[in-house]
């Protein structure tokens, strides 16, 4: 608009494209998105012993030889494996199931890099089942349904995305048991706390959630 000479909308518009910004990286903003999506299933703090498998779902990785398998794997993908390796080092006779393809370029599927990461951290590898084929949440689930059918098992993602997951594996009929993890909020809102780039990517996850749920919605 400023290069095309509507200067009265470009002043009212630029302003309020910086306080939109401000507003989603400002705390108690992101953490109202944010909050109802994590809080909705509380965290698994005891592990359930009637289980035979472990889902992790998938969340990207860059393979790199250079680097330790840990840093090959996301920060979300390695909290989520973390969460599930905890799971699996309280039970006996349990599989740990790990899934995702491996992108457009990597010739790795994120499942064959996750299963390295959870070798590394002392997870048997007779204990590992490995999706290697889904592209997203959907296909997870189409993918546990083989293998756990009617068995309750536990579901390990991100709590802002448990939500819209655990929906996904109920519409197939499977009977996950949510374990939440990698939360963005945690204790109370700091309202002194200047916006930044943690509090944004925080509600631009809870606006990729509440998408998300809403195309879910749209499609029953």
């Amino acid at each position: 608009m400023l290069y095309t000479g509507r200067l009265k909308a470009a002043k009212i518009l630029l302003p309020l494209a910086f306080v939109w910004i401000a507003l989603l990286s400002y705390a108690p903003v992101s953490d109202r998105l944010v909050e109802p999506l994590e809080r909705k299933y509380p965290a698994l703090i005891e592990t359930p012993v009637n289980v035979d498998y472990i889902l992790v779902l998938g969340s990207g990785h860059i393979s790199d030889k250079t680097l330790p398998i840990t840093s090959q794997i996301s920060t979300t993908a390695l909290t989520r494996l973390s969460e599930g390796i905890r799971h699996y080092n309280r039970l006996a006779d349990v599989k740990l199931v790990v899934s995702g393809y491996g992108g457009r370029r990597d010739t790795n599927s994120h499942a064959s890099m996750e299963k390295r990461a959870a070798r590394a951290l002392g997870v048997e590898i007779d204990d590992i089942i490995m999706f290697e084929t889904p592209k997203d949440t959907y296909e997870e689930a189409v993918a546990m349904k083989k293998v756990a059918a009617n068995k309750p098992f536990i579901l390990v993602t991100s709590a802002s995305h448990m939500p819209r997951a655990f929906k996904i594996f109920k519409a197939q009929g499977l009977d996950p048991i949510a374990a939440p993890t990698g939360y963005q909020v945690r204790g109370e809102s700091e309202w002194l706390e200047m916006p930044n780039g943690k509090r944004l990517r925080g509600s631009d996850l809870a606006f990729h959630e509440y998408l998300g749920l809403a195309w879910e919605w749209v499609k029953q």
